[in-house]
Protein backbone atom coordinates (compact mmCIF):
# COMPACT_ATOMS: atom_id res chain seq x y z
CA UNK A 1 0.00 0.00 0.00
CA UNK A 2 1.16 3.51 -0.82
CA UNK A 3 1.48 6.10 1.92
CA UNK A 4 0.18 8.74 -0.49
CA UNK A 5 -1.06 8.79 -4.06
CA UNK A 6 -0.76 12.16 -5.79
CA UNK A 7 -3.22 12.78 -8.63
CA UNK A 8 -2.60 15.58 -11.10
CA UNK A 9 -3.74 16.24 -14.65
CA UNK A 10 -0.34 17.02 -16.15
CA UNK A 11 3.41 17.02 -15.68
CA UNK A 12 3.97 19.01 -18.88
CA UNK A 13 5.41 22.49 -18.09
CA UNK A 14 3.21 23.98 -20.80
CA UNK A 15 0.29 23.55 -18.41
CA UNK A 16 1.64 25.78 -15.67
CA UNK A 17 3.58 25.66 -12.41
CA UNK A 18 1.86 22.66 -10.77
CA UNK A 19 3.10 20.49 -13.61
CA UNK A 20 6.57 20.97 -12.13
CA UNK A 21 5.87 21.49 -8.46
CA UNK A 22 3.61 18.46 -7.90
CA UNK A 23 6.28 15.96 -9.09
CA UNK A 24 8.90 17.84 -7.06
CA UNK A 25 6.81 17.54 -3.88
CA UNK A 26 6.08 13.86 -4.50
CA UNK A 27 9.74 13.14 -5.17
CA UNK A 28 10.75 14.91 -1.94
CA UNK A 29 8.31 12.77 0.04
CA UNK A 30 9.70 9.62 -1.61
CA UNK A 31 13.25 10.74 -0.77
CA UNK A 32 12.20 10.83 2.90
CA UNK A 33 11.27 7.16 2.70
CA UNK A 34 7.52 7.41 2.11
CA UNK A 35 5.88 5.09 -0.40
CA UNK A 36 4.63 7.66 -2.91
CA UNK A 37 2.75 7.28 -6.17
CA UNK A 38 2.00 9.87 -8.82
CA UNK A 39 -0.85 9.34 -11.29
CA UNK A 40 -1.18 11.65 -14.28
CA UNK A 41 -1.82 11.82 -18.01
CA UNK A 42 0.82 10.91 -20.56
CA UNK A 43 2.87 13.99 -21.53
CA UNK A 44 4.01 14.61 -25.09
CA UNK A 45 7.58 14.03 -23.94
CA UNK A 46 8.09 10.89 -21.84
CA UNK A 47 11.28 12.36 -20.38
CA UNK A 48 9.07 14.67 -18.30
CA UNK A 49 7.88 11.73 -16.18
CA UNK A 50 9.61 11.55 -12.79
CA UNK A 51 12.00 8.69 -12.14
CA UNK A 52 12.22 6.25 -9.17
CA UNK A 53 11.92 6.08 -6.20
CA UNK A 54 8.71 7.90 -7.10
CA UNK A 55 6.19 5.40 -8.48
CA UNK A 56 4.80 7.23 -11.51
CA UNK A 57 2.02 5.96 -13.75
CA UNK A 58 0.78 7.93 -16.75
CA UNK A 59 -2.29 7.20 -18.87
CA UNK A 60 -3.56 8.50 -22.21
CA UNK A 61 -6.40 10.98 -22.23
CA UNK A 62 -9.72 9.90 -23.66
CA UNK A 63 -10.17 10.67 -27.36
CA UNK A 64 -12.06 13.76 -28.37
CA UNK A 65 -12.85 16.96 -26.48
CA UNK A 66 -13.58 15.25 -23.15
CA UNK A 67 -9.99 14.07 -22.98
CA UNK A 68 -8.41 17.19 -24.45
CA UNK A 69 -10.38 19.74 -22.44
CA UNK A 70 -11.45 17.91 -19.26
CA UNK A 71 -8.43 15.55 -18.97
CA UNK A 72 -10.73 12.54 -18.83
CA UNK A 73 -8.99 9.15 -18.90
CA UNK A 74 -10.44 5.69 -18.31
CA UNK A 75 -6.98 4.35 -17.51
CA UNK A 76 -6.26 7.05 -14.95
CA UNK A 77 -9.69 6.56 -13.36
CA UNK A 78 -9.16 2.80 -13.03
CA UNK A 79 -5.66 3.15 -11.62
CA UNK A 80 -6.67 5.67 -8.96
CA UNK A 81 -9.71 3.53 -8.06
CA UNK A 82 -7.71 0.31 -7.74
CA UNK A 83 -4.50 1.52 -6.08
CA UNK A 84 -4.50 1.18 -2.27
CA UNK A 85 -3.23 4.33 -0.56
CA UNK A 86 -3.44 5.69 2.98
CA UNK A 87 -4.04 9.21 1.62
CA UNK A 88 -5.08 10.53 -1.78
CA UNK A 89 -3.67 13.97 -2.52
CA UNK A 90 -5.35 15.66 -5.51
CA UNK A 91 -3.97 18.78 -7.18
CA UNK A 92 -6.10 21.32 -9.04
CA UNK A 93 -9.80 21.63 -9.82
CA UNK A 94 -12.24 21.88 -12.72
CA UNK A 95 -10.96 18.69 -14.39
CA UNK A 96 -11.89 14.99 -14.25
CA UNK A 97 -8.83 13.79 -12.25
CA UNK A 98 -10.28 15.42 -9.12
CA UNK A 99 -13.42 13.34 -9.60
CA UNK A 100 -11.33 10.17 -9.84
CA UNK A 101 -9.44 11.06 -6.66
CA UNK A 102 -12.58 11.96 -4.68
CA UNK A 103 -14.43 8.84 -5.82
CA UNK A 104 -11.50 6.58 -4.89
CA UNK A 105 -11.15 8.23 -1.47
CA UNK A 106 -14.85 7.65 -0.71
CA UNK A 107 -14.66 4.06 -1.93
CA UNK A 108 -11.61 3.22 0.16
CA UNK A 109 -12.34 5.36 3.20
CA UNK A 110 -9.04 7.19 2.69
CA UNK A 111 -8.60 10.87 3.55
CA UNK A 112 -8.78 13.18 0.54
CA UNK A 113 -6.36 16.10 0.59
CA UNK A 114 -6.89 18.76 -2.08
CA UNK A 115 -4.30 21.31 -3.18
CA UNK A 116 -6.29 23.97 -5.08
CA UNK A 117 -3.09 25.41 -6.61
CA UNK A 118 -4.59 28.89 -6.70
CA UNK A 119 -7.86 27.85 -8.32
CA UNK A 120 -9.92 28.76 -5.25
CA UNK A 121 -8.42 32.21 -4.75
CA UNK A 122 -11.13 34.93 -4.75
CA UNK A 123 -10.00 36.50 -8.04
CA UNK A 124 -9.73 33.09 -9.73
CA UNK A 125 -13.24 32.11 -8.59
CA UNK A 126 -14.70 35.35 -9.95
CA UNK A 127 -12.93 34.96 -13.31
CA UNK A 128 -15.32 33.14 -15.66
CA UNK A 129 -17.31 32.02 -12.62
CA UNK A 130 -20.01 30.36 -14.72
CA UNK A 131 -17.46 27.92 -16.14
CA UNK A 132 -16.29 26.98 -12.65
CA UNK A 133 -19.85 26.34 -11.50
CA UNK A 134 -20.43 24.16 -14.55
CA UNK A 135 -17.21 22.22 -13.99
CA UNK A 136 -18.00 21.67 -10.30
CA UNK A 137 -21.41 20.28 -11.22
CA UNK A 138 -20.44 18.16 -14.22
CA UNK A 139 -16.74 17.27 -14.05
CA UNK A 140 -16.29 16.56 -10.35
CA UNK A 141 -19.73 16.62 -8.69
CA UNK A 142 -19.59 16.71 -4.87
CA UNK A 143 -15.83 16.13 -4.93
CA UNK A 144 -15.03 18.91 -2.48
CA UNK A 145 -17.66 17.66 -0.01
CA UNK A 146 -15.26 14.82 0.79
CA UNK A 147 -12.21 16.97 1.54
CA UNK A 148 -10.55 15.83 4.77
CA UNK A 149 -7.83 18.46 4.56
CA UNK A 150 -6.47 21.19 2.34
CA UNK A 151 -2.93 21.76 1.14
CA UNK A 152 -2.27 25.49 0.89
CA UNK A 153 1.02 26.96 -0.29
CA UNK A 154 0.75 30.19 1.72
CA UNK A 155 -1.09 31.43 4.83
CA UNK A 156 -3.14 33.77 2.65
CA UNK A 157 -4.44 30.84 0.62
CA UNK A 158 -5.30 28.92 3.80
CA UNK A 159 -7.35 31.91 4.95
CA UNK A 160 -9.27 32.01 1.68
CA UNK A 161 -10.08 28.29 2.01
CA UNK A 162 -12.02 29.07 5.20
CA UNK A 163 -14.41 31.35 3.32
CA UNK A 164 -15.37 29.45 0.18
CA UNK A 165 -18.75 29.99 -1.52
CA UNK A 166 -21.43 27.49 -0.56
CA UNK A 167 -21.96 26.23 -4.12
CA UNK A 168 -18.62 24.41 -3.91
CA UNK A 169 -19.97 22.19 -1.13
CA UNK A 170 -16.65 22.12 0.75
CA UNK A 171 -16.69 21.39 4.50
CA UNK A 172 -16.02 24.69 6.30
CA UNK A 173 -14.12 23.02 9.13
CA UNK A 174 -11.61 21.05 7.05
CA UNK A 175 -8.08 21.80 8.33
CA UNK A 176 -5.40 23.26 6.08
CA UNK A 177 -1.70 22.53 6.01
CA UNK A 178 0.47 25.41 4.80
CA UNK A 179 3.34 23.80 2.90
CA UNK A 180 4.96 26.20 0.43
CA UNK A 181 6.56 25.11 -2.80
CA UNK A 182 10.28 24.55 -2.63
CA UNK A 183 12.96 25.93 -4.87
CA UNK A 184 16.34 24.50 -5.79
CA UNK A 185 19.49 26.46 -6.43
CA UNK A 186 20.16 26.54 -10.18
CA UNK A 187 23.37 24.94 -11.42
CA UNK A 188 25.86 27.82 -11.93
CA UNK A 189 27.14 26.07 -15.04
CA UNK A 190 23.70 26.38 -16.66
CA UNK A 191 23.64 30.19 -16.68
CA UNK A 192 25.99 30.81 -19.61
CA UNK A 193 24.33 28.28 -21.96
CA UNK A 194 20.89 29.63 -21.05
CA UNK A 195 21.96 33.18 -21.74
CA UNK A 196 23.56 32.14 -25.01
CA UNK A 197 20.41 30.31 -26.14
CA UNK A 198 18.23 33.34 -25.50
CA UNK A 199 20.60 35.79 -27.17
CA UNK A 200 20.82 33.52 -30.18
CA UNK A 201 17.02 33.45 -30.45
CA UNK A 202 16.55 37.15 -29.57
CA UNK A 203 19.78 39.03 -30.36
CA UNK A 204 18.12 42.41 -29.75
CA UNK A 205 18.45 41.69 -26.02
CA UNK A 206 22.25 41.59 -26.17
CA UNK A 207 23.20 45.15 -25.28
CA UNK A 208 20.23 45.95 -23.02
CA UNK A 209 19.43 45.68 -19.35
CA UNK A 210 16.52 43.25 -19.11
CA UNK A 211 13.44 43.36 -16.90
CA UNK A 212 11.65 40.03 -17.10
CA UNK A 213 8.09 38.77 -17.00
CA UNK A 214 8.09 34.96 -17.22
CA UNK A 215 4.93 32.91 -17.01
CA UNK A 216 1.73 31.98 -18.76
CA UNK A 217 0.06 34.77 -20.71
CA UNK A 218 -3.00 34.85 -18.46
CA UNK A 219 -5.28 37.73 -17.51
CA UNK A 220 -4.69 37.17 -13.82
CA UNK A 221 -1.00 38.03 -14.25
CA UNK A 222 -1.76 41.52 -15.62
CA UNK A 223 0.58 40.90 -18.51
CA UNK A 224 -1.17 43.38 -20.82
CA UNK A 225 -1.29 46.00 -18.07
CA UNK A 226 2.43 45.50 -17.49
CA UNK A 227 3.19 46.09 -21.17
CA UNK A 228 1.04 49.24 -21.14
CA UNK A 229 2.81 50.46 -18.01
CA UNK A 230 6.23 49.81 -19.54
CA UNK A 231 5.33 51.74 -22.68
CA UNK A 232 3.89 54.68 -20.71
CA UNK A 233 7.29 56.37 -20.47
CA UNK A 234 10.82 55.96 -21.86
CA UNK A 235 12.88 53.14 -20.31
CA UNK A 236 16.33 54.19 -21.44
CA UNK A 237 18.82 51.34 -21.60
CA UNK A 238 16.22 48.75 -20.59
CA UNK A 239 14.12 46.16 -22.46
CA UNK A 240 11.09 44.36 -21.08
CA UNK A 241 11.24 40.67 -21.97
CA UNK A 242 7.77 39.11 -21.81
CA UNK A 243 8.46 35.40 -22.07
CA UNK A 244 6.24 32.41 -21.54
CA UNK A 245 3.48 30.33 -23.02
CA UNK A 246 0.17 31.35 -24.58
CA UNK A 247 -2.89 31.32 -22.38
CA UNK A 248 -5.62 33.94 -22.53
CA UNK A 249 -3.34 35.84 -24.91
CA UNK A 250 -1.36 34.59 -27.88
CA UNK A 251 2.14 35.67 -28.80
CA UNK A 252 0.68 37.76 -31.61
CA UNK A 253 -1.78 39.45 -29.22
CA UNK A 254 1.02 40.61 -26.96
CA UNK A 255 3.42 41.45 -29.77
CA UNK A 256 0.77 43.71 -31.28
CA UNK A 257 0.30 45.44 -27.94
CA UNK A 258 4.04 45.80 -27.42
CA UNK A 259 4.61 47.76 -30.63
CA UNK A 260 8.09 48.86 -31.67
CA UNK A 261 8.82 52.03 -29.67
CA UNK A 262 12.65 52.20 -29.31
CA UNK A 263 12.32 54.39 -26.20
CA UNK A 264 10.50 51.66 -24.23
CA UNK A 265 11.24 48.40 -26.07
CA UNK A 266 9.31 45.22 -25.36
CA UNK A 267 10.27 41.77 -26.65
CA UNK A 268 7.54 39.12 -26.56
CA UNK A 269 9.05 35.65 -26.66
CA UNK A 270 7.87 32.06 -26.84
CA UNK A 271 9.40 30.35 -23.82
CA UNK A 272 8.88 26.79 -25.09
CA UNK A 273 12.05 24.99 -26.12
CA UNK A 274 14.29 27.45 -24.30
CA UNK A 275 15.71 27.35 -20.77
CA UNK A 276 14.39 29.70 -18.11
CA UNK A 277 15.59 33.22 -19.00
CA UNK A 278 16.60 34.31 -15.49
CA UNK A 279 20.33 34.61 -16.39
CA UNK A 280 19.41 37.46 -18.77
CA UNK A 281 17.48 39.47 -16.21
CA UNK A 282 18.36 42.13 -13.66
CA UNK A 283 14.80 42.51 -12.36
CA UNK A 284 11.79 40.18 -12.27
CA UNK A 285 8.26 41.63 -12.61
CA UNK A 286 5.00 39.90 -11.63
CA UNK A 287 2.01 42.20 -10.99
CA UNK A 288 -0.65 39.46 -10.73
CA UNK A 289 -4.20 39.90 -9.55
CA UNK A 290 -3.76 36.62 -7.67
CA UNK A 291 -1.21 33.87 -7.05
CA UNK A 292 -1.40 31.11 -4.46
CA UNK A 293 2.42 31.04 -4.32
CA UNK A 294 4.13 32.43 -7.40
CA UNK A 295 6.75 29.79 -8.23
CA UNK A 296 8.42 32.03 -10.77
CA UNK A 297 9.16 34.56 -8.00
CA UNK A 298 10.98 31.89 -5.99
CA UNK A 299 12.87 30.73 -9.07
CA UNK A 300 13.93 34.26 -9.99
CA UNK A 301 15.18 34.92 -6.47
CA UNK A 302 17.06 31.61 -6.45
CA UNK A 303 18.76 32.74 -9.65
CA UNK A 304 19.83 35.97 -7.96
CA UNK A 305 17.23 38.24 -9.61
CA UNK A 306 15.33 40.63 -7.30
CA UNK A 307 11.56 40.77 -7.76
CA UNK A 308 8.87 43.42 -7.86
CA UNK A 309 5.42 41.93 -7.20
CA UNK A 310 1.97 43.10 -6.20
CA UNK A 311 0.65 42.64 -2.68
CA UNK A 312 -1.94 40.17 -3.95
CA UNK A 313 0.91 37.62 -3.94
CA UNK A 314 2.16 35.95 -0.74
CA UNK A 315 5.55 37.66 -0.98
CA UNK A 316 5.11 40.58 1.40
CA UNK A 317 8.41 39.78 3.11
CA UNK A 318 10.41 40.79 0.03
CA UNK A 319 10.97 44.30 1.39
CA UNK A 320 12.08 43.19 4.85
CA UNK A 321 14.29 40.49 3.33
CA UNK A 322 16.01 43.04 1.08
CA UNK A 323 15.12 40.97 -1.98
CA UNK A 324 12.89 43.39 -3.88
CA UNK A 325 9.52 45.08 -3.38
CA UNK A 326 5.93 43.97 -2.75
CA UNK A 327 3.49 46.84 -3.35
CA UNK A 328 -0.08 47.55 -4.38
CA UNK A 329 -0.88 47.83 -8.07
CA UNK A 330 -1.44 51.58 -7.57
CA UNK A 331 2.12 51.87 -6.23
CA UNK A 332 3.63 49.55 -8.83
CA UNK A 333 4.57 52.25 -11.40
CA UNK A 334 6.60 54.26 -8.88
CA UNK A 335 8.26 51.18 -7.41
CA UNK A 336 9.21 49.91 -10.85
CA UNK A 337 10.65 53.27 -11.86
CA UNK A 338 12.70 53.40 -8.65
CA UNK A 339 14.14 49.91 -9.21
CA UNK A 340 14.91 50.61 -12.87
CA UNK A 341 16.91 53.64 -11.73
CA UNK A 342 19.15 51.39 -9.63
CA UNK A 343 22.65 50.73 -10.97
CA UNK A 344 23.56 47.17 -11.91
CA UNK A 345 25.49 46.73 -8.68
CA UNK A 346 22.51 47.80 -6.57
CA UNK A 347 20.17 45.29 -8.18
CA UNK A 348 22.85 42.61 -8.00
CA UNK A 349 23.12 43.18 -4.25
CA UNK A 350 19.36 42.80 -3.85
CA UNK A 351 19.52 39.63 -5.95
CA UNK A 352 22.31 38.10 -3.87
CA UNK A 353 20.39 38.79 -0.66
CA UNK A 354 17.22 37.36 -2.17
CA UNK A 355 18.99 34.21 -3.31
CA UNK A 356 20.32 33.42 0.14
CA UNK A 357 16.96 34.17 1.74
CA UNK A 358 14.76 32.09 -0.58
CA UNK A 359 17.08 29.07 -0.62
CA UNK A 360 17.11 29.02 3.17
CA UNK A 361 13.36 29.53 3.57
CA UNK A 362 11.75 27.40 0.84
CA UNK A 363 12.89 23.79 0.60
CA UNK A 364 11.05 20.77 -0.77
CA UNK A 365 12.24 18.64 2.12
CA UNK A 366 10.61 20.91 4.71
CA UNK A 367 7.29 20.97 2.87
CA UNK A 368 7.38 17.22 2.28
CA UNK A 369 7.90 16.57 6.00
CA UNK A 370 5.13 18.97 6.93
CA UNK A 371 2.60 17.28 4.66
CA UNK A 372 3.55 13.75 5.71
CA UNK A 373 2.93 14.78 9.33
CA UNK A 374 -0.36 16.42 8.31
CA UNK A 375 -1.60 13.22 6.68
CA UNK A 376 -1.11 11.42 9.98
CA UNK A 377 -3.49 13.82 11.74
CA UNK A 378 -6.33 13.09 9.32
CA UNK A 379 -6.88 9.41 10.07
CA UNK A 380 -9.38 7.56 7.95
CA UNK A 381 -12.89 8.56 6.91
CA UNK A 382 -14.38 5.08 7.20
Amino acid sequence: MLDVLHVTASVDPRHGGPSRTVPALAAAQAALGARVGLATLVPDDDSLLPSPPLQTRAFPAAPGPLGAVACASAGLAAFVRDTPARVIHAHGLWLRPLHYAASAARRRGAPLVVAPRGMLEPWALRHRAWKKRLAAALLHPRALAGVAGWHATAPEEAGHLRALPSWLGAPPAAPACVAPNGVAAPDPASAAPARSAWLSAYPQLGDKRVALFYGRFHRKKRVTELIDLWRSRPRIGWTLLVAGLPGDYSLDDLAGLAGDDPASPVVVADGSGLPAPYPLAELFLLPSHSENFGQAVAEALAAGVPALVTDTLPWRELDAAGAGRCVSWNDYPAAMASLLDQPRAGLADLGATGRAWVLDRYTWEASARRLLAFYDTLGRTA
